[in-house]
Parts: structure tokens; C-alpha cells; sequence
């Protein structure tokens, strides 16, 4: 609740992604802000007050080879998903000379890499694993992938809708190589090569070239 509180607010200031942030004066300061409250309170808060499932993000073992296959195969097309969105989206609008330099993107990137494994240890590993002890798999994942669409309301309608299957390729990744590790490389590969075509493409584009 309090991190869709402050989304919500965030909605407000224009800034919702890297996107708008960029765009946005000081908006990269306010989204690093955003994340490292992320981390606290789905990464730091919940390892601490949920030992019994540390496990998740602490142990990972290699999967059944079908499950190792179909993992590399959803990489690879999240990645590629990602690729062709950012070419469309970079092809519809002008480089803009935003006042951003290399450390400012290793900054960013750095945070951004531990708040979605933060992310990922409550969607994927302790929210679904404690509904698994109430409800079934199928259930479980239903009210995981409710909630991941709640906490993306503030996103355009097109990233609402990709986070319901998304949502529950993620789950089912969870639970059956029992790790978020595997959910959380998928999120990643999506959301870095989106985020650092953006980045490169609005403030570094330019300097490089020069």
C-alpha cells in the first residue's frame, strides 16, 4: 500500500518511468528515490521478517533441462520484446540533449538492478509462496498477478496488459525452479534493454557522436 501510494503521487509529478523521468526536471533523482524505497520495503523489510523463505534468493539450483530451455527461450524474447518496443518508441521521437552522463546511468542501473530483485523476492518469491499455503497453485497465481497489475496501475494501458501474462510466466518460473532467481533475470532482461536504449538514446546519443 505504501509504495502505490507513492506511485500514485509520482503519476501526479509526471514521473512513472525512466521515459518521463528523463524528461522531467530532476526526475531521475525522484525515480532513484522511488527504487531505493522499493528496495526497503519489498527487498530489506521483507527478508527480514520472513526468514523461512530467505531461501528464494538464496539458494539457486540449475532446473530440469525443459525448464533451463524454456528460461533461455523467455529471455531471449523478452529481450526482444523489449528491443523492438524501444525502436518504435525512439523512432517516433527526437533525441533530446538531456544533462546526463555516464555515471549518472551507472547509478541509476545499479539501483534499479537491486530494487526488481527486491521486487521480484515479494511478488515471486514471498507473496506467492505464502498464498501457496492457503490456495492452490492456480489461485495463487491468480491473486499474485491481480496484485503485480495493482502495483502497475499507474503505467500506460499497454504495460498494464503485458503484466498479466508477464505476471504469471514469472510465477510459474518461481515456483517451479523454487528460486526468484530465474523470475528475476526474465524481468531484467525486459527491463534492460528497454531502459538503457532509452538512456542512451535521450541524454548519451548525443555526447557519443560529438
Amino acid at each position: 500500500m505504501t509504495y502505490f501510494v507513492v506511485s500514485m503521487v509520482y503519476k501526479k509529478l509526471g514521473v512513472y518511468n525512466l521515459h518521463s523521468a528523463l524528461l522531467t526536471t530532476n526526475g531521475l533523482r525522484l525515480l532513484n528515490l522511488k527504487h531505493v524505497l522499493g528496495i526497503v520495503l519489498f527487498g530489506v523489510l521483507s527478508y527480514m521478517m520472513i526468514p523461512e523463505l530467505q531461501y528464494l534468493v538464496t539458494v539457486i539450483e540449475v532446473p530440469k533441462i525443459h525448464v533451463l530451455l524454456l528460461f533461455v527461450f523467455i529471455i531471449l524474447l523478452s529481450a526482444n520484446i523489449s528491443y523492438l518496443s524501444v525502436k518504435k518508441q525512439c523512432g517516433e521521437q527526437e533525441t533530446v540533449n538531456v544533462d546526463y552522463s555516464f555515471a549518472h546511468a551507472w547509478f541509476y542501473f545499479s539501483i534499479r538492478f537491486f530494487f526488481l530483485l527486491g521486487y521480484e523476492f515479494f511478488f515471486r518469491g514471498i507473496l506467492l509462496f505464502k498464498l501457496l499455503e492457503y490456495t492452490t497453485l492456480p489461485l495463487a497465481i491468480v491473486y499474485n498477478t491481480m496484485l503485480y497489475v495493482v502495483i502497475h496501475s499507474f503505467d500506460s494501458k499497454k504495460e498494464i496488459l503485458g503484466a498479466i501474462p508477464f505476471g504469471i510466466v514469472l510465477c510459474l518460473f518461481a515456483y517451479y525452479t523454487n528460486s526468484v532467481w530465474y523470475a528475476f533475470l526474465i524481468h531484467l532482461a525486459l527491463s534492460a534493454v528497454y531502459e538503457i536504449s532509452i538512456f542512451y538514446h535521450l541524454t548519451l546519443k548525443n555526447k557519443i557522436v560529438s
